[in-house]
This record gives structure tokens, C-alpha cells and sequence, in this order.
């Protein structure tokens, strides 16, 4: 069976070749859509000429196009790659590349002065007609118009001396070392462990700390972020601040790095005799190392990290050790406050195990060291991972808000530059060929339509993230909205009893669990248990909108003949059920359907949650009497 290379992976490939072969050039390597998916376009500035970036991608093209036959022909090409971090060999489905090579403003001044001195200093942009032929460098010129003769000049003569010579530098230049993911904690002695200091003018901050020596998510859940710049932990928003909060967090922060058995030093300023620090959990959060943790002492390879309170985590990578694609192909992202890889929703869930195994034997099997380590029972409460949620959506709707208010004041800087270079063009005024102007004025006018896209660009940017924004800031009112949490409701004690049947040696969710195994039966009780607790937490969310006078509806309340309002709409109640009413089906388009005015013959069924009204049959004929 012939196997095929899809046409991204081998975009990703040509642009790893080209970073090989002309580390000096920038390439811009995309993969098409629609109709032309199956080709990639190429683009670059000065750098090598076309030839030579033609040599690379030619072993790419899976076909190419016969005008005689007017057909696409196999080249039968086989390339390898690498996709999930595996080595996939087969004939690349690409249908053809294209090169282009634009030239720098420097490189095409340099070849107009080439050009202006052998035409007795005329200028190019100037001179209207045909020119004759010319030698330059050593390259005879072609009989053609001024512009081409000057691309002629920076393709032949120009760009190949330029490339030749950043090539020469390049190969003297001694090899530099790859710089560092990201700053050690900055600290004078690393002899003396970490440190928690005070000063009014930085508020709280930690030094010390190292990549992967469990400070950082102990840190993070006391409200401590990174300072890239100042390369240490600091308490955000209370620099030259009261320090009251600041010193609670900083000494509730030391307790809870005792707690997780990391040597720490404070210099802190007493806090009065009456402060009451909160309560620091024996368990601490997964991605922190405590005295349960059964990797090795000494260990330097990496760790597949699991608790359900941190989620799945790859600690112990490096740039450049080969991991990056590994992790990426095992669905993987980069963490920059975590300072590693990351399972995205792995959070408050039981590891998945198979990505886990599969990615640790992908990992050895490219040389890595790797140590698995799984803690199921350090977890956080349905509260705690509930109120995290909600600060996270606050966070993300200030952040995205923040870059809506950035896009739309550049689209309208750019639409305003945009118009203020029109101004000064007379309306309807056309580009004078060969006039001392037309250059000025094709200028103006690429200026004008650059600072419009750019303008329309920022103002769709503005749009999407103040979408975002919204979406975000709405997120507790949609979660904790009544009537989807007894939707929710129903569902979860549903899953409770599955997992009762589960426990007790049934099948259910289509599937039975071996009970006699130890591991099982603690893993059903577990999920049993925070089922049952997400249960108590959403029951206690609809008690409190009872009590703030949200009508809980049930069969109780409803009669044949009644109506019962749903998304703005009265229907008439066929039958009344246990979990919900019958009522008439058919298209929703008009505010009342009975029996009179259903469009069709078939019923729906409209669940209590989702119902907001009631009103009598009498009620509802005083309605829609005519009035005199």
C-alpha cells in the first residue's frame, strides 16, 4: 500500500531543509488552500537565487504538470518526516512548489546607482522607452525597459556578491551557544536555598528557586507570578503598596513550602499577634515535589508528571534535546508560567494512561531518560477547581480586552494615516507617466493601501478579541445559570449511578470494570466521590437561586391545557411527565402554538429546566382575546 505525505508536513520539511542548507536567509514557506492545497509557495528576500532553493524543493514535488497532456504527472518522490515525533516515509502529496525572490530597498539602490553610472547618470525611475544593452560586472544587460534592467542588475550582480559575503561571514563567525529557555532565579549564592524577602519598593519577592525544584506551583497557587526581567517570584500589584496582603501571602507561602518539604529562608516583618494564616493542605498541588514523590534522587532526565489537582506535566526538557516534536505530537503545549510541557484538560481527571505510556516509549526511543510518576490522591476540591476556573475567565476577559483596545486604537491610527496621506492627493487625480511626480504618487498610494489593510486587519483583530472578552466575562453567569445546571444535574446523577453498578460488578456506559483488582475499585470510588461532590456543589447553587427567587418548575405545577413558556415562546401542555411536558411540535414561529395554530402533527417534549412561565388556559384566552 503506497503511503503518502500530506502536503503541511512537507511544507514543515522544506522549511527545516532551507534553515539548513541558508541559515543566513529567511524564508517564508506556506501551504495553500482550497484549490491550490496541495501547493507551496515560496518566498524570500536577497539570499540565494532562485536555482539553488529550486535544488532543495525539487525532490519535495510529488507531481508535476504536463501541458501536453494537460495532466498532473507523478514524479514518484519519496521524502521522510517527521510527524508526531515519528519517522513517516512516503511519496509527498504535492502537486508543485513556487519560488519567488523579492530584493531588499538596499539591494535595489545599489543596482540603480550600477545602472545610472553606465547610462551617463540618468535615472531609472526617470527614463521612459527601451534602453540599449550595457555591460556590467561582466554581465551583458538585456534590451528592455529601465526597471528591468535595474532587477536584472540586483538578481546577476548585486544579491549573488551580498550572499557570498554574509556566506564568508558567517563561516568565520565562531559558533555561539544556544541561549537559555528562560532565566534562573536571580541570586548571588545558590548555596543558600531559597529566599523570601520584603522591601517597599519591590513589595514580596523569592529568589533561589531553580527549574523543577517544586517551588513554582506552590508559589503560583499563593498568588506569586514570574518576573521574566527581574528573574524572580513576586507578589503582583503590591509594590510600594500597604504590605499588609502581601506579607499574608508571602508567610502563608513559606508555610506551604515547609509543608512540601522545600528548604526556604525568610526575611519577612512580623505580622500582628492576631493574624490567622490560612490553612496549607498536607497534600500540595501536582508538579511539586514532595517527600511521597517516587522519582529517583538525582534523576536528570525527564519526568511524566500526574496528579489530578496539576494535570499531566513534562518536566525536565531542554531546547534543542529533541523533545519539542515528541510532546507536540502527543497533543503537548509549552507553559511559560509552568516553565514546562502540559497536558491541556488534564486538570481534575484521572491520567490518560495510554498517552502517557505512548509518549514515554517515544521519548526512550529517542534517547531520553524518562521517569513516570502518577499521583492520583493529590487533587483539590470541586470548589477550589471551580473558583480557579472563574479567576482564570476574569483574567482572560481583562487580557483580552486589553488586546481589543490595543487593536482597535491602531486600526483607527492606521485608517487616519491613511486618510491623511489621500488628503493631499486631488481627488481623481491620475499617476503622471514619466512626470517628476509618478514616483511620489505611486508611493503615496502604497502607502494608502497598506495603512488601509493594516487598518481593516487591527479592526477585525479589534473585533475578535473583544468577542473573547465578552465570552470570557460571561463565564460564571453561563456556568452557574439555573436552568443549565439542572441540566447538568441530570446528567451527573446519572453518572452516579453508573458508577454504583460499576462498583458493585455491573456494566454500565456500556462497559464493565474487573473489581477484583484493588486499583479499580479505588479508582471507581474516587470518581464516585467527586461526582457526588460536584452533585452537593450544584444542588447548593440551586438552593441559593431559590432562595433568590428562581422558580424551580415540576409536575406539580402544571395542568392539561396550561400553557408553558420556553425561549420566549407559549406552548399549550398536551400531557404533563415526570422530567418534563408534552406540547405541540413544529417550527417556532409564532409566539402562541396550540392545537389551533401547530404546524405540525408530531409533539415535542420541553424539559422542566427549561421552562420559565406558566399561564392557565384562561389565562391565556383573556390573552389572546381581541380586544374592543
Amino acid at each position: 500500500m503506497t503511503q503518502y505525505v500530506m502536503t503541511k508536513d512537507v511544507s514543515a520539511e522544506l522549511r527545516r531543509r532551507l534553515k539548513a542548507k541558508f541559515p543566513q536567509a529567511k524564508f517564508s514557506v506556506r501551504t495553500g488552500t482550497g484549490t491550490g492545497s496541495a501547493w507551496i509557495s515560496v518566498s524570500w528576500t536577497d539570499g540565494p537565487d532562485v536555482e539553488a532553493v529550486n535544488l532543495i524543493a525539487a525532490p519535495l514535488h510529488g507531481a508535476h504538470w504536463d501541458g501536453h497532456t494537460e495532466t498532473y504527472v507523478q514524479t514518484g518522490n519519496e521524502v521522510t518526516v517527521t510527524v508526531g515525533g515519528k519517522k513517516v516515509t512516503g511519496q509527498p502529496l504535492v502537486d508543485g512548489i513556487n519560488t519567488h525572490r523579492d530584493f531588499s530597498e538596499d539591494v535595489l539602490a545599489e543596482a540603480k546607482a550600477l545602472w545610472s553610472g553606465a547610462f551617463d547618470g540618468a535615472d531609472p525611475d526617470t527614463v521612459v522607452g527601451m534602453q540599449g544593452t550595457a555591460v556590467i560586472d561582466g554581465k551583458c544587460l538585456p534590451d528592455t525597459w529601465a526597471p528591468n534592467q535595474v532587477r536584472f542588475i540586483a538578481r546577476e550582480v548585486v544579491a549573488p556578491k551580498r550572499w557570498s559575503a554574509a556566506q564568508n561571514t558567517a563561516a568565520k563567525a565562531p559558533a555561539t551557544a544556544a541561549k537559555p529557555r528562560r532565566k534562573t532565579s536571580a541570586k548571588t549564592d545558590p548555596a543558600a536555598g531559597i529566599e523570601v524577602s520584603y522591601t517597599a519598593e519591590a513589595g514580596v519577592t523569592v529568589t533561589g528557586t531553580t527549574f523543577g525544584d517544586g517551588a513554582a506551583p506552590v508559589l503560583r497557587t499563593h498568588g506569586f507570578d514570574w518576573s521574566r526581567k527581574a528573574a524572580h517570584w513576586y507578589v503582583k500589584g503590591h509594590q510600594g503598596d500597604e504590605p499588609g496582603g502581601a506579607l499574608i501571602a508571602a508567610h502563608t507561602a513559606v508555610q506551604a513550602l515547609h509543608t512540601a518539604g522545600i528548604s526556604v529562608a525568610a526575611e519577612l516583618p512580623e505580622l500582628p499577634a492576631d493574624t490567622i494564616l490560612p490553612t496549607v493542605q498536607a497534600s500540595v498541588p501536582a508538579g511539586s515535589v514532595g517527600d511521597d514523590d517516587d522519582v529517583p534522587e538525582g534523576f536528570a532526565g525527564i519526568v511524566l508528571r500526574h496528579t489530578r489537582a496539576g494535570g499531566t506535566l513534562a518536566e525536565g526538557t531542554a531546547r534543542g534535546d529533541g523533545s519539542a516534536e515528541i510532546l507536540k505530537g502527543r497533543r503537548f503545549r509549552w507553559s511559560r508560567n509552568l516553565g514546562c510541557w502540559y497536558l491541556p484538560h488534564s486538570r481534575d481527571r484521572a491520567a490518560d494512561r495510554f498517552t502517557i505510556k505512548a509518549l514515554a516509549e517515544a521519548l526512550r526511543e529517542a534517547g531520553h531518560a524518562v521517569h513516570v510518576t502518577v499521583r492520583e490522591d493529590v487533587a483539590r476540591s470541586f470548589g477550589e477547581a471551580e473558583a480557579d476556573r472563574e479567576q482564570r475567565a476574569g483574567d482572560r476577559a481583562e487580557r483580552f480586552s486589553a488586546r481589543a483596545d490595543r487593536a482597535a486604537g491602531a486600526s483607527r491610527a492606521a485608517l487616519a494615516e491613511a486618510r491623511s496621506i489621500g488628503s493631499a492627493i486631488p481627488f481623481g487625480q491620475p499617476v503622471l507617466v514619466g512626470h517628476h511626480s509618478e514616483k511620489r504618487h505611486r508611493a503615496a498610494l502604497n502607502r494608502i493601501d497598506s495603512k488601509m489593510r493594516r487598518g481593516v486587519d487591527e479592526g477585525n483583530r479589534a473585533e475578535h478579541w473583544a468577542s473573547r472578552a465578552d465570552a470570557a466575562a460571561h463565564y460564571e453567569q453561563h456556568r452557574k445559570d439555573p436552568a443549565r445546571t439542572l441540566r447538568r444535574l441530570k446528567e451527573l446523577e446519572a453518572t452516579l449511578r453508573g458508577l454504583e453498578k460499576l462498583i458493585a460488578g455491573e456494566s454500565a456506559f456500556g462497559s464493565s470494570w474487573d473489581v477484583t483488582k484493588p486499583e479499580n475499585v479505588a479508582e471507581l470510588t474516587r470518581r464516585h466521590t467527586e461526582t457526588a461532590e460536584e452533585i452537593t456543589h450544584w444542588r447548593e447553587l440551586i438552593t441559593k437561586a431559590e432562595a433568590d427567587g428562581f422558580k424551580l418548575w415540576s409536575r406539580a405545577d402544571f395542568t392539561k391545557g396550561d400553557y408553558a413558556c420556553s425561549r420566549g415562546r407559549w406552548y399549550e401542555v398536551l400531557r404533563v411527565n415526570g422530567a418534563s411536558v408534552t406540547v405541540p411540535g413544529g417550527p417556532d414561529i409564532q409566539e402562541v402554538i396550540n392545537r389551533n395554530t401547530r404546524a405540525y402533527s408530531w409533539d415535542d417534549r420541553i424539559p422542566y429546566a427549561d421552562v420559565t412561565g406558566r399561564m392557565s388556559a384562561e389565562e391565556m384566552a383573556a390573552r389572546l382575546a381581541p380586544k374592543s
